[in-house]
């Protein structure tokens, strides 16, 4: 399968992608020789597909949607060890709710600045995560991300959102559903290891960050780096609700970190685990629960950016 593959989530954006597929299609198709589509059916589809892309060959390999048909993507090849030795880049159309992948990218929006983008753009090689956690039925789970993966307040937006969806779209949505966690937040008390050090304690949230933004815009980690082997645990200790609201401004602007009880810490690993029951924000998907384990995965992954 030479030339590039594009994957279309039809109902990401509330049927959004789909439309854009159809005003791109016809340029990004005559881009490379031998390129192809395919729309996602299901829930992990994107994977599948990302996953059999890889293994015949694919250039580039394009998510068509949000930053959830992305990383279905990446799972599909990172997931498999041989279709990640073939590594191919992997591009990212924003035409869902949230799209902060695209947006830590600089990715265009409009039709002319993708082709742009996917014709002369440079590819690089980005970090990516790993993680090792306790899915819903109690098994364990192996997953990858991209973006962020993050426990405690995230957790419980990301659960609320998979009930609701996104009725108000990806930014007014998870806002809406981050001010409803913050009226009813309790801290957790958590036992953390970062890097083997100890920083157990009562906090409400802790975001593991390869990128910048995470929840539609809301700049988590200012200033990092998603290729130097490393990411940004943010931690908010235990506050009273008022002051977590007040704080919650802050989170798009990056002005917390620094603030009392937020903490920046930079690392390859953290073992996270507590004696309730806390769940986990995987990319925006709500995803399992604690312990898990976060692990840094230098280079492995190739992206598309202008």
């Amino acid at each position: 399968m030479p030339g590039n593959y594009f994957i279309i989530n039809p109902a990401a954006g509330h049927g959004r992608a789909g439309r854009f597929w159809a005003a791109l299609s016809a340029p990004a198709l005559r881009l490379a020789p031998g390129s192809s589509f395919a729309l996602t059916a299901r829930p992990g589809h994107a994977a599948e597909l990302a996953r059999a892309a890889a293994l015949a060959g694919a250039e580039k390999i394009v998510a068509v949607g949000g930053d959830g048909t992305f990383c279905e993507a990446l799972e599909g090849v990172l997931g498999d060890p041989e279709a990640a030795r073939r590594r191919p880049a992997l591009g990212a159309v924003p035409a869902g709710s949230g799209c902060d992948l695209a947006r830590h990218l600089g990715c265009p929006r409009d039709r002319d600045g993708l082709i742009a983008m996917l014709a002369r753009g440079r590819t690089r090689l980005m970090d990516a995560g790993r993680l090792t956690y306790v899915r819903n039925d109690g098994s364990s789970g192996v997953r990858h991300f991209i973006n962020i993966a993050a426990f405690g307040l995230a957790g419980d937006v990301a659960h609320h959102i998979k009930e609701t969806g996104k009725p108000l779209g990806g930014t007014l949505s998870y806002a809406y559903s981050s001010l409803r966690a913050i009226f009813t937040a309790r801290a957790r008390s958590l036992r953390l290891k970062a890097d083997g050090r100890d920083i157990s304690g009562r906090y409400h949230l802790g975001v593991l960050a390869n990128t910048s933004s995470m929840g539609g815009g809301m700049l988590i980690a200012p200033g990092t780096r998603d290729d130097d082997g490393l990411m940004d645990l943010v931690l908010v200790a235990d506050m009273s609700r008022l002051e977590l609201a007040r704080n919650m401004p802050s989170l798009y602007k990056g002005t917390h970190v620094g603030r009392p009880g937020i903490t920046l810490t930079r690392l390859r690993r953290l073992e996270a685990d507590s004696d309730e029951t806390v769940y986990l924000n995987i990319d925006g998907e709500a995803e399992g629960r604690l312990p898990a384990v976060f692990e840094v995965l230098p280079g492995a992954v190739r992206v598309v950016e202008p």
